[in-house]
């Protein structure tokens, strides 16, 4: 028996008893639905979303964006849910060329535990609210200017990990996430928060995390970002922020803050600062093993965060 006979390959899958299709076009039309599929709705010709909704749109375009597996969990119509994953086929090229799509229906106990889980992180984000709050009446109250500003960086970081954690509130049952998006909505909010007025230009390949590398990677953003604000250009100096996210030449992912400003002082070692935001970037960088580099930039200074894969 030949298995890579392509009958013999749509036989296989014809029977098996997980709902499976082929989508292929940016208009996520159905090419192939096995039997399963099919008795569920989902047929060739059409689109998939809108014949089983607990395939999103979205969900597509992120697999298809990134080239990377994505699952997500999501009811139907009909309540009943699904554990959804969609796999990209890639071309030779590097270039996405169609989806596989299967989908799981969810025991009932299991949906339980997710909305006990959704409930929980909820109660989550709003006491880090709150704590937000608290820090900040406490630094209204606060006569002493570096009280102020210890208390205002204390804010700061609550608040990037709770949009983090807003940004992993919908994803509880995904193993990774495209955190390119992500990075551009938190630099957009450190922007209005930067001395100067401060210009961040991002750049942003599709990167996939583990989700629970999402607050560490947004805090290291954060302080990363940070630093270059306040000490890359004088006062009066005008000057702009670079963060990149993607794969060097060697295929390794790296996140790079970079600026054009005075330089690093003479004779720091990043490995070893024992400046505060130097320390919780090392911190938290370990805690993805990665590996935190800082480079010349002629002028400025190009710090880097190598990712493992």
């Amino acid at each position: 028996m030949n298995l890579n006979d392509p009958a013999i390959l749509r036989c296989l899958l014809e029977q098996t008893p997980t709902p499976t299709a082929l989508v292929e076009g940016t208009a996520d039309v159905c090419s192939f639905a096995n039997a399963a599929f099919r008795s569920l709705g989902v047929t060739a010709g059409g689109a998939v979303p809108a014949q089983f909704p607990a395939v999103s749109g979205s969900l597509l375009a992120a697999a298809r964006r990134a080239g990377e597996p994505q699952r997500t969990r999501s009811a139907g119509d009909d309540d009943r849910h699904w554990d959804v994953r969609v796999t990209p086929m890639m071309g030779v090229n590097g270039v996405v060329r169609a989806l596989i799509v299967t989908a799981e229906e969810v025991p009932e106990s299991l949906v339980e535990h997710d909305r006990h889980m959704r409930e929980l992180s909820h109660r989550v984000k709003n006491t880090l609210q709150l704590v937000s709050s608290l820090l900040t009446l406490q630094t209204l109250g606060a006569k002493e200017p570096e009280v102020r500003r210890a208390l205002q960086s204390a804010g700061g970081r609550i608040g990037i990990v709770t949009q983090a954690h807003q940004r992993t509130h919908s994803s509880l049952r995904a193993d990774d996430l495209d955190v390119s998006g992500h990075l551009r909505d938190l630099c957009t909010e450190l922007e209005a928060t930067l001395p100067g007025a401060r210009r961040i230009r991002v750049e942003a390949e599709p990167t996939c995390l583990p989700v629970d590398s999402v607050i560490p990677f947004s805090l290291i953003v954060n302080e990363l970002v940070g630093n270059a604000a306040k000490h890359a250009y004088a006062a009066d100096e005008t000057g702009g922020i670079d963060v990149s996210l993607g794969r060097d030449a060697a295929g390794k992912r790296r996140l790079i803050v970079s600026d054009h400003g005075r330089g690093l002082p003479e004779g720091l070692d990043v490995a070893r600062a024992t400046t505060l935001g130097l320390k919780v970037v090392r911190a938290f960088a370990g805690q993805l093993k990665g590996v935190l580099r800082a480079e010349p930039n002629f002028p400025g200074t190009r710090l880097i965060v190598e990712l493992p894969d």
